[in-house]
């Protein structure tokens, strides 16, 4: 009965009633990134109106309209939703499915009570590189020569590939001994989300791939000769990294979970080329959020920045990333990002009313549709924690790990806990 509690007051958050008020609170707390879509989106009493890039109105949506319209965006597929964007632009349809069900889980009866008993949750680990061919490509690994005294290695060598999808494993474990049913959006430490290496996509998929996006017309004649002309790392940063990313979106999606979790190791961008240690060290989460004028070009954008104005999905994102973020803080002792720490938490971030929490419009965050964490738990070329990082010396349900990396898929756990637990 406990168990049932939990899971409906989860459920009414999703799918409480919504006002014109709401969501204009929500536009300007987590969406308008420095008025760049005061242009795009005006508010009445009783409607929200939609323009286009050249002033024109789209469509308007009215306040008895926004229960029922929040529920479709977090209860349908992307296919239908552009559906039902296009043929409300043309006025012709206020179509919703009458028969959608819940993505939200029910317990077995009779089974033992879990906190996350009847929970779906994703899990993406970031990246894939965990050899200095791919990572050369990726540009997510740190290889350099020690030169801090006392440091215990010859030379720093760490994969964030690896340490995101350790932190994932150790995390999927967790949370299906409290009742979750998990997903990791790849399968091993040195895949892509396409369940192989990069260099293996590169030989044996690249081709066939190239040619049926050409085929649908998502991709010209010019860019596909392009890119089969082009290198590895080319390819990469022209086509792939957003293809990955694209395909990791999509199957969370399929899944349908409850609540997703996205993890990451961070470096300190003043840093750079990270060829040295760096002193500093801060932890950060994001959540969606911060559009521009560049994110309301395109149905796919429009589409999603819709589902996040009507629903609840960002109040609840930053109850569960303000969550992660204290416990980050708390059991790996590591002070709270502000926004003057990082460049681009200035420039490309707004900042939520959570300490730590900033709202930022990369992909997963706008296409993965659920409430979710993108955490950021510490920066890997601090001296200190790279020493940590690269001791892999502690063991978690026969995972062997670092207890670095342990103690961040702990304040995971803890933040999903203490999230749900909020929520009864």
């Amino acid at each position: 009965m406990k168990q049932l509690i939990i899971l409906f007051s989860f459920c009414t958050h999703l799918l409480c009633s919504q006002s014109i008020q709401d969501c204009k609170r929500r536009f300007t707390t987590y969406l308008n990134y420095k008025g760049n879509l005061n242009a795009f989106v005006k508010f009445e009493k009783s409607a929200i109106h939609i323009y286009n890039a050249a002033g024109k109105k789209e469509f308007s949506i009215y306040e008895n309209e926004l229960q029922n319209l929040a529920y479709f965006l977090q209860n349908s597929t992307f296919q239908e939703q552009v559906q039902f964007w296009e043929s409300k632009k043309r006025g012709t349809s206020s179509y919703l499915p009458q028969e959608t069900k819940l993505k939200q889980g029910t317990p077995k009866q009779g089974a033992e009570t879990k906190l996350f008993q009847g929970f779906r949750i994703a899990i993406d680990p970031g990246h894939f590189a965990t050899n200095l061919k791919e990572a050369a490509v990726e540009q997510k690994y740190l290889y350099f020569k020690a030169k801090k005294a006392g440091f215990p290695y010859d030379s720093v060598k760490i994969f964030e590939s690896a340490l995101s999808f350790n932190t994932a494993l150790i995390l999927k474990t967790m949370l299906e001994k409290e009742g979750a049913e998990v997903m990791l959006s790849r399968s091993q430490s040195n895949f892509t989300s396409f369940n192989c290496t990069y260099s293996q996509w590169i030989s044996e998929h690249k081709n066939r791939v190239l040619d049926s996006l050409q085929k649908a017309g998502k991709l010209s004649p010019a860019k596909k000769a392009s890119l089969l002309k082009a290198k590895p790392y080319d390819v990469f940063w022209g086509f792939f990294r957003d293809f990955d990313l694209q395909n990791r979106a999509e199957k969370i999606n399929r899944f349908k979970p409850d609540i997703s979790v996205i993890i990451h190791y961070n470096v300190d961008e003043k840093n750079a080329p990270w060829r040295d240690f760096t002193e500093t060290n801060f932890t950060m989460a994001f959540i969606g959020g911060g559009f521009t004028v560049g994110n309301m070009l395109g149905t796919e954008m429009k589409t999603n920045f819709l589902r996040l104005l009507l629903s609840p999905q960002l109040d609840l994102s930053e109850t569960l990333a303000a969550q992660t973020v204290q416990q980050f803080h708390r059991l790996l002792n590591i002070p709270i990002a502000k926004q003057k720490d990082a460049v681009y938490l200035m420039k490309s971030s707004m900042p939520s009313a959570s300490r730590g929490v900033y709202c930022r419009n990369l992909l997963l965050c706008r296409q993965i549709n659920s409430v979710l964490v993108y955490g950021e738990a510490l920066y890997q070329d601090n001296s200190a924690e790279a020493a940590q990082l690269m001791k892999w010396e502690s063991n978690y349900e026969g995972i062997t790990t670092s207890e670095r990396t342990l103690k961040t898929a702990e304040a995971y756990f803890e933040g999903l806990k203490a999230y749900v637990n909020e929520k009864k």
